[in-house]
């Protein structure tokens, strides 16, 4: 880490962990993946938890009433405060790199063709909608 704090592209994060495609539930010969995007200062799982219950609802209870969708939730650096690690990427950053991992995932489980339906919350909304915003830049991922 730098002496300012932040996390430099060449340093790794005891979070690096938490971040990425990660598949929650893999779905009964699923026809649809189910992707989640958590928000500001969010987690890939934590933020879809509940806090007394510890049920992770897209987990716990989404592939129930959903039993061919495939369920994934993508992790990524969206920190701002609270941590002696921050956040460096701009909106842009963080959508490039969520669609290419994305991307990735799903061309390594060949599923490029099957529909997506997306659950994102604050900074994850901004984020999809940058994808969508940017559709050129990110052709090379059809």
């Amino acid at each position: 880490m730098s002496n300012t704090g932040f996390i430099l592209p060449y340093q790794s994060s005891s979070l690096q962990g938490d971040y990425g495609v990660k598949k929650l539930a893999p779905g009964d010969c699923p026809l649809v993946d189910i992707v989640a995007l958590h928000g500001l200062n969010g987690h890939y799982e934590l933020s879809w938890t509940h806090e007394k219950s510890n049920i992770l609802w897209l987990r716990d209870l989404l592939p129930k009433a959903i039993p061919r969708a495939r369920i994934l939730t993508y992790g990524y650096d969206g920190n701002t405060h609270g941590r002696p690690q921050l956040s460096y990427q701009t909106i842009y950053d963080l959508s490039e790199t969520f669609i290419a991992k994305l991307v990735m995932f799903r061309k390594a489980t060949r599923t490029l063709k099957r529909p997506i339906i997306f659950i994102a919350h604050s900074l994850g909304g901004i984020i999809l909608k940058s994808v969508c915003m940017h559709p050129v830049e990110h052709n090379s991922y059809n």
